[in-house]
């Protein structure tokens, strides 16, 4: 084996980190050999973010985002004036806006596909909902979401994504009970 010799000057944290190891390794050589083979194989195995983890990243410095127990949420929904509640979400288009925020572009320049996945992944991060997923059917996809927060806020919930949908101009087929949501997203405009 070719072996090659090295002369430096490391920190006095580094030294007993290095005599720490070497104890255990049983040389410095073995210790530095160690350490050095594992950042080579940490540098190859850093994971991509995830969509979810991209979305946070991109949503903290917005600071539209507020922390809520979820039982207090789910209280606060079922004494909100509902109508008023409503309102404020389609007139502020806040499920659009988080959207464009993420893709950096108008609601209307996303494909479907990120609209939705936009939607998913927004439902994901605030813990509205315990599930959300969609399937495409061909000609149009099926959103399905179940709750636990009841039929209020699955009214709201519906009314909110049906009208994101109506101004990315798609068609939109919803039903709700206390805690399922089922719509049909579909393609053609």
């Amino acid at each position: 084996m070719n072996t090659h010799r090295i002369s430096t000057t490391i920190s006095q944290k580094h030294w007993e980190l290095l005599k720490k190891h070497a104890e255990k390794f049983e040389t410095q050589q073995k210790a530095l050999e160690l350490a050095l083979e594992s950042l080579e194989n940490g540098s190859r195995q850093i994971p991509e973010l995830t969509l979810e983890e991209k979305y946070w990243m991109r949503l903290k410095p917005a600071k539209s985002l507020v922390i809520i127990e979820k039982t207090a949420f789910k209280s606060l929904i079922e004494t909100a004036d509902i109508e008023l509640l409503s309102e404020l979400f389609v007139r502020n288009k806040i499920i659009e806006y988080t959207i464009e925020f993420y893709f950096q572009k108008s609601l209307e320049e996303c494909s479907l596909n990120e609209v939705i996945d936009g939607l998913v992944i927004n439902l994901k991060i605030t813990n509205w909902v315990d599930t959300v997923d969609y399937t495409d059917y061909g000609s149009y996809y099926k959103l399905a979401i179940t709750h636990d927060l009841g039929l209020t806020f699955a009214e709201l919930l519906t009314i909110w994504i049906d009208n994101m949908f109506k101004i990315h101009g798609v068609r939109v087929e919803s039903i709700h009970s206390t805690k399922t949501i089922f719509t049909k997203i579909f393609k053609n405009k």
